[in-house]
């Protein structure tokens, strides 16, 4: 009995810290796959298809749901905000707001200011403070 030896296909995908799945990167996946499958148990291809829509979409509402945190965020500069943080209940005017990863609300209570992230908030004053300055 003769055995053939068995090679392995390797796909190029770049070794960068991507957290997508890029269409590129799925079309090098699938056509990669469609070469290794067993030809008579063949993958249903609209199964596939629909999955990857699925992850994809998936995403899209994660990036926008971020995006719309984001802005939320910022809508809160100068408004007075009640929460709920490291076990203490804190109320203040919210002077500044960090948008590096999860945003970040600087709250000013009393003579200090505190770092709040924008999920600790559970009420928001429906009078805004606008302190405009016509300072150089």
């Amino acid at each position: 009995m003769i055995v053939n030896a068995v090679t392995t296909n390797t796909t190029n995908v770049s070794s960068t810290s991507r957290a997508e799945l890029s269409a590129e990167d799925f079309w090098q996946l699938l056509l990669t796959h469609l070469q290794m499958q067993d030809p008579f148990q063949a993958t249903d291809m609209n199964a596939m298809m629909e999955q990857f829509v699925t992850i994809q979409a998936a995403r899209e509402m994660a990036k926008l749901s971020d995006a719309l945190q984001r802005v939320q965020a910022l809508l809160l500069l100068g408004r007075v905000v009640s929460a709920n943080w490291e076990g203490e209940e804190l109320a203040g005017e919210v002077v500044s707001v960090s948008l590096s990863g999860s945003p970040i609300l600087g709250v000013k209570v009393g003579e200090r200011t505190v770092a709040i992230p924008v999920n600790s908030v559970w009420e928001v004053a429906t009078e805004q403070k606008i302190n405009l300055s016509t300072q150089a």
